[in-house]
């Protein structure tokens, strides 16, 4: 199938009345044609000449979703990887992915034990580097996967840092909401040393990795520049600070 985007006007009608809705999206009934022609928007989505496949992502009904995430983030990721991240950072295209052709590994993936989702959260997405990365129910799986993958271990396993991102709910969420998340060889560079660090002295605790990246990283990038180091570099300063800490 080709990419798929919301138009501007569909996408902040949408939103707008999210709440009013609500009802719509748990139907099995499809409403987007009838419901933005009531609203006199005929032509609410445009086609990319980009053809990327529709894949099938692992549903589940059990609480722990962690192994699935892991799972559905090789998928997706390796389906989209020709995406880039400007594209990536597209608002209309992951809210358009949502509603239309994974609408209900959506519903499904995120739904709480009312049986009900946060939509404006999870089929939604906006530039916000939160929804991008952990909030929108796809481009979180995109962007892990983009910042995560190892192509130095192409020949053994290539996710080693998806996992080491994943491993952890609290941690994964403390590491995306650090100002550098979006740098992929900082990100590599930190999840390499909180793997070593792991591998050497077991589970990872959560304070003392929201401190290297709170107190450590950040100030450390505060009077140098983290973004001329390279991997290694950060590999190295990650590691050593978790040694002595």
């Amino acid at each position: 199938m080709n990419l798929i985007y919301f138009t501007k006007d569909a996408y902040t009608c949408l939103l707008r009345e999210v709440d009013g809705n609500e009802s719509k999206y748990y139907s099995d009934n499809i409403w987007l044609d009838d419901y933005f022609k009531n609203k006199g928007i005929f032509d609410y989505c445009q086609e990319s000449t980009l053809d990327m496949p529709k894949v099938e992502l692992i549903c589940t009904d059990e609480d722990d979703q962690i192994q699935y995430d892991i799972a559905n983030t090789k998928i997706f990721y390796e389906a989209y990887k020709n995406l880039t991240p400007l594209q990536a950072s597209d608002p209309l295209l992951w809210t358009a992915l949502c509603h239309i052709p994974y609408r209900e590994y959506v519903l499904k993936r995120w739904k709480k034990k009312d049986e009900t989702v946060t939509i404006d959260k999870r089929f939604f997405a906006s530039k916000a580097k939160a929804s991008l990365l952990y909030y929108n129910a796809l481009s979180r799986l995109w962007w892990s996967g983009y910042l995560t993958y190892d192509e130095e271990m192409k020949s053994s396993n290539p996710w080693h840092l998806t996992e080491v991102l994943f491993s952890q709910q609290q941690i994964q969420k403390d590491i995306i909401d650090q100002p550098f998340s979006m740098n992929k060889a900082i990100m590599k560079g930190l999840l390499r040393a909180l793997q070593r660090y792991s591998n050497e002295n077991g589970r990872l605790k959560v304070d003392p990795v929201r401190k290297c990246c709170d107190a450590y990283l950040n100030h450390y990038g505060a009077v140098s520049i983290l973004d001329t180091l390279s991997i290694e570099e950060i590999e190295s300063l990650v590691y050593e600070y978790m040694k002595k800490n």
